[in-house]
């Protein structure tokens, strides 16, 4: 008995071991996934082979996906609001941003924006669609900056107003759709979106405001989930068209993007595009997705998901994340963004 005893112990022993070197294998690939995504996103790519041309589709969207300003208050099939979908939850320390990428599992998930934004002590950053202002936060609790946020949310105003009390009072909240935005020009040295430059209801006037807004050798960070520079087929189009009609959100892509900022001046255009099976395995993700679908109780997605399955999950899986990171020139003269009005200044 004492040797079968043995013997079973000797078998358990290397199993146990086997199966706590498999684990600890997973943790460690898992966590050099997020590490190489963090590295692909803080060090966007050259933009100047792409944004030359749009496809077809990218063409039509600009016609038929435009949002009204109505739009805003439909944020799903049942017709509610923000704050109605997404209030339950919002708090100080909630992140509601599906895509973000730490290095690790335990180090802050706004490292990648403060690496591209390069803030400084003194500089005046604007947060356009700031959500629960956690960003925001983040950035003015390194250095000394200012963040103006804006958001069309009184509920997620007030929780950007707690969290500034935090952080010595270094920001302010306006709330407010975006696109009605008025604020001085080149009053800011940085104007990010997180997530958020779907919802503009004129595009090209939004990015002609972040040029106005910026000051020579500003920085504009975008990041922006979806994309239509890879559709190829009318079904895709087609398909992806019920994420828009339920949700109001458009899918600025990388390469509609870079076509626009480069016809602004902006120069350089760094970009980073990472496909849906890259992004949708992030942990962060992954709890959003359950949180959409069951917390929130939000047919929208659970809708989207059947059409996905039922049509296009080559494109949906292969359609990207992503980051565009913009310079606004140092020799960017202020007759440039004026041009509409004449000059009262004297040479």
């Amino acid at each position: 008995m004492r040797f079968n005893g043995l013997g079973t112990t000797l078998v358990i022993v290397p199993i146990f071991l086997f199966v706590a070197a498999i684990i600890i294998a997973l943790f460690v690939a898992y966590t050099l996934f997020h590490y190489v995504l963090f590295l692909l996103v803080s060090r966007p790519k050259d933009a100047s082979g792409i944004g030359h041309e749009l496809n077809q589709f990218e063409q039509l969207q600009l016609i038929e996906w435009a949002p009204m300003p109505i739009d805003f208050l439909r944020h799903d099939d049942e017709q509610r609001t923000y704050d109605d979908v997404f209030g339950t939850y919002r708090d100080e320390n909630a992140n509601y941003s599906t895509c973000v990428f730490p290095r690790t599992p335990f180090s802050k998930i706004y490292e990648a924006e403060y690496l591209l934004l390069k803030p400084k002590d003194g500089m005046r950053l604007l947060d356009l669609g700031c959500g629960s202002g956690a960003a925001a936060a983040y950035l003015a609790s390194l250095c000394n900056v200012e963040v103006v946020c804006v958001t069309n949310s009184s509920v997620q105003a007030d929780i950007c107003r707690r969290k500034f009390a935090k952080v010595g009072g270094r920001g302010q909240v306006i709330v407010t759709d975006f696109d009605s935005l008025d604020l001085p020009s080149e009053s800011f040295d940085a104007v990010y979106s997180l997530e958020s430059i779907g919802y503009t209801k004129d595009l090209d006037a939004w990015l002609a405001e972040c040029w106005r807004m910026l000051k020579p050798g500003g920085r504009l960070l975008i990041r922006s989930p979806g994309s239509l520079d890879h559709c190829r087929r009318k079904e895709d189009y087609l398909s992806v068209t019920a994420f828009f009609e339920n949700w109001r959100y458009n899918f600025v892509g990388a390469n509609l993007l870079v076509n626009k900022m480069r016809r602004l001046g902006f120069t350089p255009i760094r970009y980073r595009r990472l496909p849906f099976w890259a992004w949708g395995l992030t942990w962060n993700f992954i709890q959003h997705l359950l949180l959409w679908k069951y917390r929130l109780k939000m047919r929208t997605f659970v809708d989207l998901e059947k059409i996905i399955w039922r049509t296009s999950k080559v494109f949906v899986f292969g359609n990207p994340y992503n980051t565009v990171l913009a310079i606004k020139p140092e020799t960017a003269s202020r007759a440039l963004i004026c041009d509409s009005a004449p000059s009262t200044r004297s040479s």
